[in-house]
């Protein structure tokens, strides 16, 4: 080779490394994009109904259409979302083109609406977003949902009244068009809108489905009117919603129109007594009065018994001081109750505006129990289960009486799916039936009738009733049958007469609250007992049994106990709903045995037959769930009834205690976690036989915590200890005192 070649060689090496060179550096790795058609991206279907243009994307390298690649479209796996045709699912897996085009198969939304939500088509780690919303479908449903049942002083407002509407998924609906009218009470209340001065007002639903008018303003008329929501033009299922609303005088709690059922237990300077009845209420709010009414009384101690007595009249008030309970002054002429003055006052908390809890409020005797408005006066053909406590005549032992009076025809009781027990001081009569009983027919104006029960173990059982519904009966004994001074409450089973089994009860628990007295004094037994599918019996148990050698027991774990019930078809007594529970037992400090008679509506008569420990009330399935201080949050309606040990005072050797001291208020609550919060509010309380005096809005304030246990919590005011037992998610329960300072049990129940 010449020098002239080999130069040459050497620079054509040279050129063609620095073009390859140059060529590495100017062609970085393809650069892939997924982008969404045209079209697509956002849109908008109806839930059910599938969008209209079909999602695609183009997938590109370097700008150049990529064939034969799998792209892979995502939608929300909940909520607003929808479905591909070809995968039937949220997702799917679709082929490009020639042209680098991907085409999913139609997209449905689901029945939800909502968005805008996106769905995802991805490839090689590129990917487009879809902007879809699925919208409401046609308006379809009216519903109600707040501002009803308002009690408002005359000239101020109502608080918002909001009607919903949904589609047929129950999806909220915009823009529907709803007309507000007021129609006038038959006294002349009413209201005025003042938006249209006017009693109609129209407004669209929003985004929510509601629609709202916050403009209602009472006028000068005392007593309750309507208003009505209708759709303007739309067919809506129903054609509308009403509204009840009352005028009332301001400051004054209101008590609708109607007849109320009432019952107390308490005691007095001669003893226990006992009361129920019912009266006739005119008129609402500052204008309510009492017209007329029926009466029992029983006063054991003074040996003195009233039946069917006539209520004459009586009043409705505030109780002063800024609190929210009713003041019910009764008249009457009789010589017993009240030391023969002829009227005697009660203190309730509405815990809604037909049904209460209630204390008597003078300086007579101390009581607690129930009010509740009368919405039947006729008894229907079915099973009854009830309880009865109190003494026996003439012995002054406690008594309490159990089991379920299956009413056979209006006027007639065979005995035949009939069930009795009785625990009388120690005596106990298990396992009874009643043979051929009787009853008088309710009148239709009061609800009053008669029972003359037959227990097969001797003697009659002469009972005076007054009918609140047809699941609430409330019991005086008559002291014709010279058997007992005792009161109670029946509750019908209605369609599950004769029909309770194994099943009724198994897996299910139920909360518990009984008082009543054993050779001691007063006793009082609260709880949660859980029903095993092995017949075997759990659960959690507080007593307070203030003179004993163990006076109070707060929350102790059960650990032994069996239960059976009646079984189906079996005898007379045959699927009574009758359960029996032996040996319950914590291994310690107590046992227990103790009946209860199922209702078949969640609920429960409970009576002890522990030969002598005589407790009687009654007790609410609990709902499934895990409750929490969460669950215990806003204001509730609480009973408080028991007796402190300042004044415990035997009477003549009865069993009888005095002392008995009764609180009835309002608290609210509010959960700090999970797992504590505080209450506070009031009470209004009747100390006069313990010593002390009437005390309206004494304040109330204590700490709450819950325990290991589901649905158990520990109670702290600034003196004492109590366990609450919730029986569901709203924060309903019962409450026990577990120290040894006095002796307390109650009722909580959410104010609605």
């Amino acid at each position: 080779m010449t020098l002239r070649k080999s130069i040459l060689l050497s620079l054509g090496l040279s050129t063609i490394a620095a073009l390859v060179a140059c060529s590495s550096s100017s062609h970085p790795a393809p650069t892939v994009a997924v982008t969404a058609g045209t079209g697509t991206t956002p849109q908008s279907a109806q839930v059910g109904n599938p969008f209209g243009t079909a999602l695609s994307v183009t997938v590109t390298s370097n700008g150049t259409p990529v064939a034969n690649v799998a792209v892979t479209f995502t939608a929300p796996g909940q909520g607003a979302s929808g479905v591909f045709t070809t995968s039937g699912t949220n997702t799917e897996t679709d082929m490009t083109t020639a042209s680098g085009v991907a085409m999913a198969s139609a997209f449905t939304a689901n029945t939800t609406a909502g968005g805008p939500y996106n769905v995802t088509a991805t490839y090689s780690g590129a990917s487009a977003t879809f902007a879809l919303t699925n919208t409401a479908g046609a308006a379809a449903n009216l519903a109600l949902s707040s501002g009803n049942n308002q009690n408002v002083a005359t000239a101020a407002t109502y608080a918002p009244l909001v009607a919903n509407v949904t589609d047929g998924d129950g999806n909220p609906v915009a823009g529907v068009n709803i007309t507000f009218t007021v129609v006038p009470g038959i006294s002349g209340a009413s209201g005025t809108f003042t938006s249209t001065s006017s009693g109609t007002e129209a407004v669209n639903t929003d985004s929510n489905g509601n629609a709202t008018v916050n403009d209602l303003t009472a006028n000068s008329t005392l007593g309750a009117f309507t208003v009505t929501a209708a759709p303007t033009t739309a067919t809506l299922n129903p054609t509308s919603v009403t509204f009840t609303e009352t005028n009332v005088t301001p400051g004054t709690p209101p008590l609708a129109s109607g007849n109320y059922v009432f019952s107390v237990t308490g005691t007095n300077v001669n003893g226990s007594f006992y009361w129920a009845g019912v009266f006739t209420v005119v008129g609402a709010g500052g204008t309510s009065t009492i017209t007329s009414g029926l009466q029992d009384y029983s006063d054991f101690g003074e040996a003195a018994f009233i039946s069917a007595e006539s209520i004459t009249g009586g009043t409705i008030a505030a109780v002063g001081g800024g609190d929210s309970n009713l003041l019910i002054t009764l008249n009457f002429t009789d010589g017993y109750i009240n030391g023969g003055a002829g009227n005697l006052t009660l203190d309730a908390s509405m815990y809604s505006t037909a049904n209460g809890r209630l204390i008597e409020y003078d300086n007579w005797g101390s009581g607690s129990g129930e009010l509740r408005q009368q919405t039947s006066t006729t008894t229907p053909s079915a099973g009854y289960a009830f309880y009865l406590s109190g003494w026996d005549d003439p012995n002054g032992f406690p008594l309490v009486i159990g089991g379920v009076v299956n009413i056979d025809s209006a006027t007639g009781i065979s005995g035949t799916g009939s069930v009795y027990d009785a625990d009388d001081g120690g005596t106990l009569s298990q396992d009874q039936l009643f043979s051929t009983s009787s009853l008088t027919a309710a009148d239709p104006n009061t609800g009053f009738m008669t029972f003359t029960l037959n227990p097969t173990d001797g003697g009659t059982v002469m009972l005076d009733a007054y009918v609140a519904d047809s699941n609430h009966v409330y019991l005086v004994e008559n002291w014709g049958d010279n058997f007992g001074t005792t009161a109670g409450v029946a509750r019908g089973q209605g369609s599950s007469t004769g029909t309770f089994a194994s099943s009724s009860i198994s897996g299910s628990s139920y909360v518990i609250a009984t008082v009543g007295n054993n050779i001691n004094g007063a006793l009082n037994v609260a709880g949660t007992l859980t029903f095993n599918s092995d017949l075997s019996v759990s659960g959690n148990l507080s007593f307070n049994d203030l003179a004993s050698a163990n006076p109070a027991q707060g929350g102790a774990t059960i650990t032994g106990g069996t239960y059976t019930i009646d079984a189906s078809g079996t005898g007379n007594d045959g699927g009574t709903g009758r359960v029996t529970l032996t040996g319950v037992t914590d291994g310690a400090t107590f046992t227990y045995n103790l009946q209860l008679y199922l209702d078949g509506s969640g609920h429960a008569t409970v009576i002890s037959m522990d030969g002598g420990d005589g407790v009687a009330g009654q007790s609410s399935v609990q709902s499934s769930g895990t409750f929490n201080a969460d669950n215990f949050t806003g204001p509730y309606s609480i009973l408080l009834t028991g007796f402190t040990t300042s004044e415990l005072i035997s009477n003549s050797g009865s069993g009888t205690y005095f002392g008995e001291v009764d609180q009835v208020g309002v608290l609210t609550a509010t959960p700090s976690s999970s797992t504590a919060g505080a209450v506070s509010g009031f009470f209004d309380s009747n100390d006069v036989q313990g010593g002390g005096s009437l005390s309206p809005d004494g304040p109330a304030t204590a700490n709450y915590a819950t325990t290991a246990t589901n649905g158990v919590f520990t109670v702290t005011p600034p003196s004492g200890s109590y366990t609450f037992y919730m029986t569901d998610a709203t924060g309903d329960g019962a409450i026990i005192e577990n120290d040894n300072s006095e002796l307390q049990i109650g009722i909580v129940s959410v104010q609605q």
